[in-house]
């Protein structure tokens, strides 16, 4: 349960109104099963014609997979199947290109039927924006408005003026650093113009020495959609960005 800082108290009410539950993610660097929600690796393909593909042939880079019944209390979001996600082949980690996102909503658990080693990893290693497959874990958090979203953090708190002291700790009382599902997103450098309409954060994947992420310069990346879009279970129109310092 998200507690307000002390120093923050007397906005309790404000800052309450803000608070959204998201899934904080954290990475064992390991192999995965097909099914599991992973960093890389292999995703879960009953056929290898499955796998994304470019215009020009090449394979798109597999980045995450979300096993969808492993999250907690996150409106909206789908409770079963599994979401992977996709980005453009090259060495800008798919900067200002569109991404895939792949909505399975039955899946399989026998190995035996399934691809069990990524078909195309080898051919794109050297552009991934981590070092190691890993295995996701979730855990669920209430988060506040964070400093990132810029218009509507200064709408929220458009009235107050905050003392010297707690605009030094602004930052640190809504930070939104980490990698997660859900809740509010953190960007390096600005927030994007689209993020008003593309409101639900369905993945973002922060700097972890565990499986090493870093996307360019200390930067890290978001997957947006639309609230409508997802309740309609359509994925075609998922906004991706990525920054860096």
């Amino acid at each position: 349960m998200y507690q307000v800082s002390q120093l923050f108290k007397e906005y309790e009410k404000i800052i309450k109104s803000t608070v959204r539950k998201s899934n904080e993610i954290t990475f064992l660097a390991q192999k995965t099963k097909p099914w599991e929600s992973k960093l890389g690796g292999c995703p879960y393909l009953e056929d290898i014609s499955e796998y994304p593909v470019e215009d020009n042939g090449k394979p798109m880079i597999f980045l995450a997979q979300i096993n969808l019944s492993e999250l907690v209390e996150l409106d909206h979001m789908p409770k079963r199947g599994l979401l992977q996600f996709y980005i453009h082949y090259d060495d800008c980690h798919g900067y200002d290109r569109p991404c895939k996102v792949r909505y399975i909503e039955e899946f399989i658990t026998d190995e035996n039927k399934l691809v069990t080693e990524n078909p195309y990893e080898e051919t794109y290693q050297d552009l991934l924006p981590f070092e190691r497959e890993g295995k996701m874990l979730f855990k669920l958090r209430e988060m506040p408005i964070s400093t990132s979203c810029d218009s509507l953090f200064n709408k929220v708190f458009s009235s107050i003026e905050f003392s010297d002291e707690q605009e030094e700790k602004i930052w640190e009382e809504f930070c939104a650093a980490g990698s997660r599902v859900g809740g509010y997103p953190y960007f390096v450098q600005s927030e994007p113009v689209y993020s008003d309409k593309y409101n639900i954060l369905l993945l973002q994947l922060d700097i972890d020495d565990e499986c090493g992420i870093m996307f360019g310069d200390s930067g890290n990346c978001n997957f947006f959609i639309a609230e409508e879009d997802l309740k309609n279970r359509d994925f075609t129109n998922v906004q991706y960005d990525w920054q860096c310092c």
